[in-house]
């Protein structure tokens, strides 16, 4: 029976660091959901119509301040900025974008430029330094992120979609960025934008602790410490070593020579962590 208890004991630890290498923490870095003033956001375009700054509602019909602009043609560029949005310690981030784009063919001035996608750009900066014309509105010294089309249309009559895309930025190497949205004949709607950070969560594994780490390379070496009543044998032992993935994940397993000190044997406890437990004499 003790036997059977141990190894099931066994099999929690393995499933509990297992779970814990394979979930990523977020930290937000702008959500425009939770805005609850005027975004009042930098906007160009050469003719009208321009992005205007509306409220509206999200997929959760909560109210929300959005974006919006419906062109009749593509012949110009449409664009609308953020403001600066410091990227913390990441290298890279990403953007959740939820919006809405009007089918081509169900818009009454239909023109042959019509588009049902739109860009994404970003630029960095040291400091918040973005004018009205600064930096010019162009590809460079924009990067472009990707264009987005939307995997739903709204048609008349058709059933209301929204449309969710999640796009990488990087590598991010200045103090922030401004992200910035390209129109070309589209007819959408901007509900909102997450831009988030992911990061290894801390984890206790194989008697060692490991902090919370932001990755600012393809991967990203972090060093831990023996749990209590535990250590490293030997004499200068080298610290508990692993690595924390551009994707906020622990890769592999780590790297620690940590033992239970004389007395003291392995068990699990809560199932957030691991406990060392005193023997006992049977």
């Amino acid at each position: 029976m003790e036997l059977f208890s141990r190894n099931v004991a066994a099999l929690w630890i393995i499933l509990l660091e297992f779970l814990l290498e394979t979930t990523a923490d977020e930290e937000v870095l702008m959500n425009t959901k939770t805005e609850t003033s005027d975004l009042k956001w930098t906007t160009n375009s050469r003719s009208k119509p321009e992005w205007e700054e509306i409220s509206g509602l999200d997929e959760e019909n909560n109210s929300v301040r959005t974006y919006q602009i419906c062109q009749a043609d593509g012949s110009s560029s449409h664009w609308l900025r953020s403001k600066l949005i410091e990227r913390q310690e990441a290298s890279q981030v990403y953007v959740e974008l939820l919006f809405t784009m009007i089918e081509c063919s169900s818009r009454i001035t239909h023109h042959r430029s019509c588009k049902e996608t739109f860009n994404l750009y970003y630029y960095q900066s040291d400091t918040d330094d973005a004018t009205a014309t600064h930096p010019a509105w162009m590809e460079n010294p924009y990067t472009k992120v990707d264009t987005v089309a939307a995997d739903f249309l709204l048609r008349k009559g058709g059933e209301k979609k929204f449309n969710v895309k999640t796009l990488r930025l990087g590598p991010l190497t200045k103090r922030g960025f401004y992200l910035a949205f390209q129109a070309q004949g589209a007819c959408m709607a901007l509900l909102s934008v997450r831009v988030f950070l992911k990061k290894c969560p801390a984890l206790t594994c194989s008697l060692s602790v490991f902090p919370e780490t932001v990755p600012r390379s393809l991967v990203q070496e972090a060093v831990g410490q023996c749990v209590a009543n535990a250590e490293q044998p030997g004499p200068n032992p080298r610290p508990p070593k692993m690595f924390c993935g551009e994707d906020g994940q622990w890769v592999d397993q780590p790297t620690t020579t940590c033992t239970c000190l004389p007395g003291f044997e392995a068990s699990h406890g809560e199932l957030d962590q691991l406990e060392l437990s005193v023997k006992t004499m049977s």
